[in-house]
């Protein structure tokens, strides 16, 4: 064959090639550019096995109801601290998705809401359309959550606002690699209390030492320990919570606690405190020495590997753990100290609550979204019945909303009403005292720590820790503030104009209600910090 024929059929092949890729993009895949007028986007990090195929479900069913709204789920890798700059670039940059998830535990993000969030407040004390034809077709959408939005409500940076809608509950569980059991202790008996936990632990030790395999009880990283250490000190702290709890609501928020240490109402040196500090660093021994080098990935990869009984980790990761396992993987409720434990038996009221007490996985509209109607829209048919239905049986997370089934295979998630709760847990009231206890943890678990080289570490550190992120609060609130002068007068001047509009008066009523809440909370705040010899920050 001449080259001059090659060339010539070189070139029809590409032409042919050509022509058919550009028969199969028109004729056979899908659009390169959405043909619904209206794109809304959604980010979180919960990347893990189940949300993003559960968020996938319900976002096909919502498109099939609303044929001009295209929603887009944008996952975001890497956790906290990558999420947390990929969410504050965005939002300062202009460049926010419509919906974003936030948590206020986030490290060094407690502006945020104040500054990007758009309250919902609205449209949750409305009935949600979507749950027409249910049990809850007349209730007001901030009802119809198993929870009633509590969490969003004691954190939210204006009391009395709605800011999220939440998908989710959460809970804190034992893992069990169920043939491990049977080979270390030659049956699958779960322990049910601390005692018994204990003389497992010893077994597993016992096995690890006779077969020469590196086995331990619990798989260990820096954020499963972090989860037990705050499940444990709330337990322990239970008496010392109920005296705080001043106002009887039977919860304490951030702020409480921050401002309750400055004013000497507990410190980790309490007796309580100590209790819960002397069993985390028990129970933190029988996992793998130097574990707080590793984040939770190293953790649930040991625990896949084999190498641990246990993983102590939130429901969040059980469809990670179910999913990837090569064994059975059974789940309990973590073993609570009984009345007689020789370590905090004295101060348990009973079982502190390892779950069901909030709803979690929360989505918040962005103050710059193009679509604010469409994203609300969206927000409301995901925690609808038929929406957190759907979300349920794809993720295999609980579900958020009342009445939505629990499937069988997560019945073990749900806590029972048995449990007793008072509130926040002591480590994560703020994003200095975290990091503050995170940088000081090394010091109470492992062969060579203890509880008072803890203590006396953490007395140093906490009354700055603390005076920077009460300052935090109150900043925070400022900012949430500033702007609702100029909405409720204008509120006020559209009721007048329009006397037969009965919201404006209702809206400006509570506007006015959420800044007097913020104003006294933030004098209360400025007044223990006065207290403990520093004036409270700014003016307004």
């Amino acid at each position: 064959m001449s080259s001059r024929i090659r060339a010539r059929l070189g070139v029809a092949i590409a032409v042919g090639c050509y022509l058919l890729a550009t028969y199969w993009v028109f004729t056979r895949s899908a659009p390169l550019v959405s043909q619904r007028p209206v794109t809304i986007r959604v980010a979180h990090w919960q990347i893990e096995k189940g949300p993003p195929e559960g968020l996938d479900a319900v976002i096909r069913r919502y498109e099939q109801l609303n044929p001009r709204v295209k929603v887009e789920q944008v996952l975001v890798p890497g956790g906290g601290p990558v999420y947390r700059q990929w969410l504050r670039s965005n939002l300062i940059g202009g460049t926010g998705v419509d919906l974003l998830e936030y948590g206020y535990w986030l490290d060094g993000m407690t502006d945020i809401p104040a500054r990007y969030f758009a309250p919902i407040t609205k449209e949750m004390l409305e009935p949600n359309p979507y749950n027409r034809g249910t049990p809850l077709e007349k209730v007001p959408w901030s009802e119809t959550f198993t929870d009633g939005l509590i969490v969003q409500q004691v954190t939210a940076p204006v009391p009395g606002q709605f800011y999220a809608a939440t998908l989710t509950e959460v809970s804190t569980r034992l893992f069990c690699n169920r043939d491990l059991l049977r080979e270390i202790t030659g049956g699958t008996k779960m322990p049910t209390t601390l005692k018994e936990l204990r003389t497992l632990s010893a077994q597993v030790r016992a096995f690890a030492a006779r077969t020469g395999r590196p086995v331990y009880t619990l798989a260990g990283s820096r954020d499963n320990a972090n989860w037990l250490l705050q499940f444990l000190m709330q337990g322990a702290m239970m008496p010392l919570s109920q005296r705080n709890d001043r106002f009887g609501t039977l919860a304490l928020n951030a702020w409480d606690e921050l401002g309750h240490y400055l004013e000497g109402r507990w410190t980790y040196d309490s007796p309580e405190a100590r209790a819960g500090l002397e069993l985390m660093r028990e129970i933190s021994l029988n996992m793998k020495p130097g574990f707080l080098q590793s984040m939770r990935d190293a953790a649930t990869q040991e625990f896949l590997r084999g190498d641990s009984l246990f993983i102590f980790a939130g429901t969040w990761d059980g469809t990670s753990l179910r999913t990837l396992a090569s064994f059975p993987v059974d789940v309990i409720r973590f073993p609570q100290p009984t009345p007689d434990d020789p370590v905090v038996g004295k101060f348990y009221y009973g079982p502190y609550a390892d779950g069901g007490g909030g709803t979690s996985m929360e989505l918040y509209l962005n103050k710059q979204s193009p679509h604010p109607q469409e994203a609300i829209d969206f927000l409301r048919f995901a925690s609808s019945i038929e929406g957190n239905q759907i979300f349920t049986d794809h993720s295999g997370w609980l579900p958020a909303t009342r009445f939505v089934k629990v499937p069988e295979s997560i019945q073990a998630y749900v806590t029972p009403r048995d449990c007793f709760t008072f509130g926040m847990p002591y480590t994560i009231i703020g994003s200095n005292v975290a990091a503050s206890l995170d940088r000081n943890m090394h010091l109470l678990t492992g062969p060579v720590g203890s509880v008072d080289k803890f203590v006396e570490a953490m007395a140093t550190v906490m009354p700055s820790a603390v005076r920077v992120d009460l300052q935090k609060e109150i900043s925070n609130r400022f900012l949430a503030i500033r702007p609702q002068d100029l909405q409720i007068t204008a509120l006020g001047e559209l009721a007048r104009g329009t006397p037969e509009d009965r919201e404006l008066p209702q809206s400006r009523e509570r506007l006015e209600s959420s800044q007097t809440q913020t104003e006294a909370l933030i004098y209360q705040m400025q007044l223990q910090l006065a207290r403990a010899g520093e004036e409270g920050s700014g003016r307004r």
